[in-house]
């Protein structure tokens, strides 16, 4: 069952990463909000199978007109998403869905080691890293925030619990 959930959610990280939108230069997307909430919804090897997925088809989208300079960047942020949501379920939450709050909040820190992952994987030449993360960090922190949001709230309701935001 974790699997299948994986693929799906890999499916819709693979989706979100091909679909993205354009802005100022910069390609935006969703693609991290799959995988933190296959990990943090539905359990640690959903969450992996669907950063792992995620990450991979990113990884190779380049040679079907994906961004070559963030490519190492994306691929490891998007892998290391789906571990963050498995860990921190496991760990933080002992195997429990996390709350409203707690799981935007963990979204929020993704998406900005996201874009210190481009900083990180492109040293040489940091002038462009930095017109890369300047451009895109507020749109895709708020895209994937309201995504991982909209889920969680929708999962809270379809299992018929009270919606808690802290």
């Amino acid at each position: 069952k974790q699997i299948l959930i994986g693929v799906v959610f890999g499916g819709l990280s693979a989706f979100a990463s091909g679909y993205g939108v354009e802005i100022l230069g910069t390609v935006a997307n969703v693609r991290d909000a799959a995988p933190l909430c296959a990990g943090l919804i539905f359990g640690g090897p959903a969450g992996i199978v669907s950063g792992v997925l995620g990450g991979l088809y990113r990884f190779f989208s380049v040679y079907w007109g994906g961004g070559e300079y963030t490519q190492i960047a994306c691929t490891l942020s998007t892998i290391l998403a789906g571990f963050i949501a498995a860990i921190l379920r496991r760990f933080m939450f002992d195997n429990k869905k996390p709350t409203i709050a707690y799981a935007v909040g963990i979204t929020i820190i993704s998406e900005i080691f996201h874009m210190l992952m481009i900083f990180i994987t492109n040293m040489h030449d940091i002038e462009l890293a930095y017109e890369f993360v300047h451009k895109c960090t507020a749109l895709m922190v708020l895209c994937n925030s309201i995504c991982v949001l909209v889920s969680m709230i929708i999962i809270t309701i379809i299992s018929k619990e009270k919606i808690k935001i802290s």
